[in-house]
């Protein structure tokens, strides 16, 4: 499979899956799960599928279970939906890019403030 194909089949699984995933009424899914990325093998075997789950460590384990759990529905739904040779089997992983950032940011914030603090320590005495 040349680059450019593979590309396209990645991009329209992510497309396809978005609104799929959001149609689950898995109580374990939270409203801020996303398809970030889908990266599928050589052979079409497997489709990788990185998905970021706001929420704590244990919501995105849950949601990652729930989906995990519906991949074989999800890849059925998507095969109807697109004209693919071989439809991958779906593999679900976290995307922790956001929550990475969103921690740094946090990390940035803190020592911002406590170099702030420390400055006014010595203009005050």
């Amino acid at each position: 499979m040349d680059e450019r194909r593979g590309g396209r089949i990645n991009h329209t699984i992510q497309r396809e899956l978005g609104p799929l995933i959001e149609g689950l009424s898995d109580p374990r899914l939270s409203s801020m799960t996303s398809v970030t990325s889908v990266d599928v093998n050589r052979d079409l075997s497997v489709a990788k599928v990185y998905v970021s789950i706001f929420g704590t460590e244990e919501e995105r384990a849950s949601a990652l279970e729930a989906l995990r759990s519906a991949a074989t529905r999800l890849r059925m739904a998507i095969s109807q939906r697109i004209e693919i040779r071989t439809m991958p089997k779906l593999s679900f992983y976290a995307d922790l890019t956001m929550q990475t950032g969103a921690d740094m940011e946090q990390l940035i914030d803190r020592v911002m403030g406590e170099d702030s603090r420390r400055y006014s320590d010595r203009d005050g005495s």
